[in-house]
């Protein structure tokens, strides 16, 4: 299968396959091995295999259990996202599918892959191919679970979004422990400040692909949290975990634009829309436990920043700036960078709540003040570009933190004109009904009612 990988540096770069396999799993203790192949057409067979060491400080998947079978299964279809968009062939290979598992899948490989698509030019699909695979009848609903006592997994991302989730979970005295993908010092803070303890999954990307990419393959952006989901399910469901818990805001909704037609969003899969389709498939293949959900999806940006201004216990122990994850240690900040679209934003989007001593803590420089983000201000506020490919907040919400700090008296001088130029429903006498809006819940259909019940209690507390 690999003779192409000893050919690489012949004339055409990018790999032109027609078909592409999910190949086969093998799960043995805590090692997950997931194998693709990329077949057909003028070049030789490409294969791959992308490894998962699950947690060994939490139980093995129990390779016999059915609703193991399934969740090894979602991590194989999710991860392979990153092979098949290599080469996008025109076929897909998979055993056993069904129709209705079909559309989840397509749905991922589409629309989770939006931004890939645009930023590349290439059209979106409607379908990716599994529906064309499809060839089984869908799967009979899973057997009725054994009752769980009640336990949270969190995911933990090292940002304030995952910190303030443990610190709303530390809060309702519901037990809990923490789940990463890869490692990070921030990770680690983060959840030792909620007084959770960190479990980590390690990933290892099949080297071929790496050097695909280098040499000029399809490449971009992926649904990297659905890939997280199926392999957090799965770490909690061998773990006798009642509950997968991440911090995604209802903003996540928000695409940064519309592009043939299809909305394309950078946070597509923390948006409500994946959730619905990764909970639907878990009820479908595994029962009602564990659960995914967000917590935090009734709240805006806005919300999020009040609250996590007041979770003190967090200021010294999270970042928010992705250059901190990057596989290179060497080019990683000390914190933050200071310089991206989502340093400005984390700035912008926290600065109404906090007081100077507070924002020197987290930030430790004046993110906000450096001309050289302006740029991104702009971008955040809509009036260049696209909204940052970036985990960033709505249009809105950046417009009504501008303003909240204009109305503080604490914007700094070379931003004072954009003041100008708010939407008029945001400004002046409308802006306190606007900034007061950011504050009210909405309503959250797959957020368990426990949890909306404990969500609500923890925002009470003064």
């Amino acid at each position: 299968m690999n003779s192409w990988n000893s050919t690489f540096g012949v004339t055409e770069i990018r790999p032109r396959h027609r078909a592409f396999h999910f190949v086969s799993t093998s799960l043995s203790g805590h090692r997950l091995e997931l194998r693709y192949a990329l077949a057909g057409g003028p070049d030789a067979d490409i294969a791959f295999c992308e490894v998962l060491d699950l947690p060994e400080t939490l139980p093995a998947p129990d390779p016999g259990d059915p609703a193991v079978q399934a969740l090894v299964r979602a991590c194989h279809l999710s991860f392979g996202v990153s092979y098949y968009k290599a080469a996008l062939p025109a076929e897909i290979w998979v055993a056993g599918l069904g129709p209705r598992e079909a559309g989840f899948w397509d749905l991922l490989y589409s629309d989770g892959l939006g931004e890939f698509y645009f930023r590349n030019d290439l059209p979106i699909p409607g379908e990716a191919g599994f529906q064309a695979a499809a060839r089984a009848p869908d799967p009979a609903q899973p057997r009725q679970q054994a009752s769980r006592p009640e336990r949270a997994l969190v995911l933990i991302g090292g940002g304030k979004d995952s910190g303030l989730v443990a610190d709303l979970v530390r809060a309702s005295g519901i037990p809990a422990e923490a789940l990463s993908l890869g490692e990070s010092p921030w990770m680690e803070r983060s959840a030792r400040a909620a007084g959770l303890r960190l479990h980590s999954i390690h990933r290892r990307i099949d080297p071929v692909l790496l050097e695909l990419n280098a040499r000029g393959a399809w490449n971009g952006h992926v649904p990297i949290s659905a890939c997280i989901a199926a392999a957090a399910t799965l770490v909690a469901h061998a773990g006798g975990f009642t509950d997968v818990l991440v911090g995604n805001e209802r903003g996540a909704d928000d695409a940064n634009l519309v592009w043939q037609g299809h909305p394309v969003n950078h946070q597509w899969s923390k948006s409500s829309r994946f959730e619905a389709a990764f909970q639907d498939w878990c009820a479908d293949h595994i029962g009602t436990q564990p659960r995914y959900a967000s917590v935090l999806r009734p709240l805006s940006e806005i919300r999020i920043a009040e609250r996590f201004a007041r979770c003190t216990s967090q200021h010294a122990e999270f970042t928010s700036c992705n250059r901190n994850f990057r596989q290179d240690p060497a080019q990683r900040p000390r914190r933050w960078c200071g310089e991206c679209a989502k340093c400005t934003f984390v700035a912008l989007i926290l600065a109404p709540h906090l007081d100077a001593c507070a924002e020197h803590t987290i930030f430790e420089r004046d993110i906000l003040g450096a001309p050289r983000n302006r740029h991104h201000l702009e971008a955040l506020l809509g009036l260049r570009d696209v909204k940052p490919w970036d985990c960033v907040g709505t249009t809105r919400e950046c417009w009504l933190s501008l303003l909240a700090l204009s109305h503080q008296g604490r914007v700094p001088a070379h931003l004072s004109d954009l003041v100008t130029r708010a939407p008029a429903e945001l400004a002046g006498s409308l802006f306190k009904a606007a900034w007061d809006a950011e504050y009210t819940s909405h309503p959250a259909e797959r957020l368990p009612a426990h949890w909306r019940a404990r969500l609500d209690a923890y925002l009470a507390v003064d």
